[in-house]
């Protein structure tokens, strides 16, 4: 599942062509999924009106071959709501959701907000963990309470807290129609050896085909080669974690994909006029990031 990046102009209008270049490349790479409106996708900057464009134009691309997953993200429950009801109308196929921004909640609030948020969506509904920009972290016993609403699809686990996940997993595996996907790169093989469902992470948008034969090596039980796939991922994701930690803003994802995309010639820009240009270390950065993805393409 691809957390699709939001090709623009500098100024922030939005690129159909290239956004239909980005889908064509990930759907012709065996992707099973576009997940617009992410994090990756800038989906709490864009106004409704541009996540309709999106989602609408993801949609037709892809022609119902996958499925379109819409962030829905908001501040609060009406927010919430009324993102679901313009996305379904607009083709998507499941709603995308973290724990309500801005205030903070305990656990049995988030869960009660879930609830209803399932009760009225009119679209399944992904539960979407992410702490370092929701600000808290679901607990693994909630995740499971939610799992039994026959609304409530899956969980993307963007925690990196992989013994929660692994809680979820085995607490859970009697009920193989919920998705449980791993959201961080360097957790991916042990995710999908566990028995997660899928994966779905960032660096898709820097070279797609290693992670989707990282995720058919663990299927097929080729275990070599998807801990060969793994460690090349991991070396990358460290690279990407030096990154930030030299310049934490998260418009150094942004410019380390966006090197990768045009390099590749998929799609002209992802930047906005705010985040600057990319500074030359960032750079030679993401091409090291690039090639070892590239490598793992070679094989």
């Amino acid at each position: 599942l691809v957390p699709m990046v939001m090709p623009c102009t500098l100024a922030g209008e939005l690129d159909l062509d290239g956004l239909r270049a980005v889908c064509d490349d990930m759907t012709g790479a065996g992707c099973r999924g576009i997940f617009v409106a992410s994090s990756t996708g800038r989906g709490p900057w864009l106004s409704r009106t541009d996540k309709v464009k999106i989602c609408r134009c993801v949609a037709d691309q892809v022609n119902a071959q996958v499925s379109v997953f819409a962030g829905c993200m908001a501040a609060g429950l009406g927010d919430m709501l009324e993102n679901a009801r313009i996305m379904a109308d607009a083709g998507a196929d499941i709603a995308v959701v973290t724990s309500p921004s801005y205030f903070n909640y305990n656990q049995a609030e988030i869960e009660a907000i879930f609830l209803r948020f399932a009760d009225d969506s009119p679209l399944p509904v992904m539960i979407y963990d992410i702490p370092d920009l929701a600000g808290v972290k679901l607990d693994a016993d909630m995740v499971c309470r939610l799992a039994k609403h026959e609304n409530i699809a899956g969980l993307k686990d963007s925690s990196g807290d992989f013994d929660n996940f692994k809680k979820v997993l085995e607490i859970l595996s009697d009920n193989p129609d919920f998705y449980l996907l791993q959201g961080k790169e360097h957790l991916l093989a042990d995710s999908l050896l566990a028995g997660a469902s899928g994966l779905v992470v960032s660096f898709l948008n820097i070279a797609p085909r290693p992670f989707v034969a990282l995720y058919h090596a663990v299927q097929s039980k080729d275990i070599k080669s998807a801990v060969r796939i793994q460690d090349k991922v991991t070396t990358a994701f460290e690279i990407v974690k030096r990154c930030f930690v030299r310049r934490p803003e998260s418009s150094t994802l942004s410019h380390i994909l966006n090197f990768c995309l045009t390099k590749r010639r998929i799609c002209d820009n992802i930047l906005l006029n705010h985040e600057g240009g990319c500074p030359g270390w960032l750079a030679d950065e993401a091409a090291k990031v690039l090639e070892i993805c590239q490598s793992i393409d070679d094989r």
